[in-house]
C-alpha cells in the first residue's frame, strides 16, 4: 500500500512538473510572438471571452484548437479564424463556399439570430475545435496573473525541493548511521 502511495505521489508530481514546462513554454511563446497563438504539437490553448457559442461554449471555457488544412473543414465543424491581428473568433461553419479556387467559409455563433456578415477565408483560419474544458479559461487567467504564477508554479517547484532536500538530509544521515 505505501510504494501504490509513492507511485501515485512521484505520477502525480511529474504530471504536475509537464504542466508547469508547458504552461511556462507557452506564457513565453505568446510573449515572444505577440499576435500569434501558441501551439504545442499543433495544439492551441485559448480561453473563451463571449457567449456566442452558447451552449457549447461559455465564456470562461477554455478550448483547444487543432491546426488542420482547410480542406478539411466540414459544415458543422467549430472553427476558430483570426478577424484581426489580435482577435480571434470561434464560430460553427454553416457554409463552405468555393471561390477562384480558393475556400471560404460561412460561419455563425449558435447563440447568435444571424450568420456571421463576411466569408471567412481559409487564410484566416487558426484550426478546428478538438475540445473545451469548462472553466478551464478562468485558470489560464489566473495563472497568467502574478498571484496565479507565484501560488501555482513558484510554490509548488518550491515545496518539490524542499522535499527533496528533506529526503537528501534523511538518506544521509541514515547512511552515516550506517557507517558507525
Amino acid at each position: 500500500m505505501k510504494s501504490l502511495l509513492k507511485w501515485s505521489i512521484n505520477i502525480t508530481i511529474c504530471i504536475l512538473i509537464l504542466l508547469v514546462m508547458l504552461s511556462i513554454y507557452s506564457m513565453v511563446q505568446s510573449r515572444n510572438n505577440s499576435g500569434q497563438v501558441t501551439s504545442i504539437l499543433g495544439y492551441k490553448p485559448m480561453s473563451v471571452l463571449s457567449g456566442s457559442m452558447s451552449p457549447l461554449l461559455e465564456a470562461g471555457d477554455m478550448i483547444i484548437v487543432k491546426q488542420i488544412n482547410a480542406e478539411e473543414i466540414k459544415i458543422n465543424d467549430v472553427i476558430t479564424y483570426r478577424i484581426s491581428y489580435d482577435t480571434l473568433v470561434t464560430h460553427r461553419v454553416v457554409d463552405i463556399v468555393s471561390q477562384d479556387g480558393k475556400l471560404y467559409f460561412k460561419t455563425k455563433g449558435d447563440a447568435n439570430n444571424v450568420e456571421d456578415s463576411q466569408l471567412i477565408s481559409q487564410e484566416q483560419l487558426i484550426g478546428r475545435l478538438s475540445f473545451n474544458i469548462p472553466n478551464g479559461g478562468h485558470m489560464i487567467s489566473f495563472l497568467r496573473s502574478p498571484q496565479g504564477f507565484i501560488l501555482l508554479i513558484l510554490l509548488p517547484i518550491i515545496l518539490l525541493i524542499g522535499a527533496e532536500l528533506k529526503n537528501l538530509k534523511y538518506r544521509m544521515t541514515k547512511d552515516s548511521k550506517v557507517v558507525k
